[in-house]
């Protein structure tokens, strides 16, 4: 396995994982009608901070565990393989701006989620946004590790 492959992994275990905390304390929090603005800022920012330091903790213990490889430059492979991922991430993220879009123009399609959330439109926006970059961002590591194990 080689050192992007295996940085790729921790990246999306990284993503899943905190996101998923994030997602599943949102729903609990407005199952139980405790979600209030200020909660899921405090929740945003957790996650935010939590990403950026496992993240830099990903890399900092990779280079030293692979220290030869660290710098290594792409091959045309490597390129090829982040080109598709990056296609796949876009489709989804302009899908998501353009549902974002029709919640803000048409805010009777979706004005039982708002109110099963009790929270602003604005929030319900940027959850929407937030997950569509997180699916789209998903989407381009698994379409990298499929293509890096299957070949290319």
């Amino acid at each position: 396995m080689s050192y992007k492959e295996r940085s790729i992994w921790v990246s999306l275990a990284i993503t899943v994982y905190i996101w998923f905390n994030y997602f599943s304390g949102i729903y609990h929090a407005a199952q139980q009608n405790e979600l209030t603005i200020s909660s899921m800022q405090s929740a945003l920012l957790n996650v935010v901070i939590m990403t950026i330091a496992l993240e830099i903790l990903h890399h900092i213990v990779m280079a030293i565990i692979d220290h030869k490889n660290t710098n290594y430059d792409e091959d045309e492979r490597d390129k090829q393989i982040s080109l598709i991922g990056n296609t796949n991430a876009y489709y989804i993220l302009s899908f998501t701006v353009i549902t974002a879009v029709l919640h803000l123009l048409f805010p009777v399609m979706t004005q039982s989620l708002v109110s099963a959330l009790n929270l602003p439109s604005d929030y319900v926006i940027i959850n929407i946004i937030i997950f569509g970059a997180l699916i789209a961002e998903i989407t381009k590591f698994s379409t990298q590790v499929f293509y890096y194990r299957r070949g290319f």
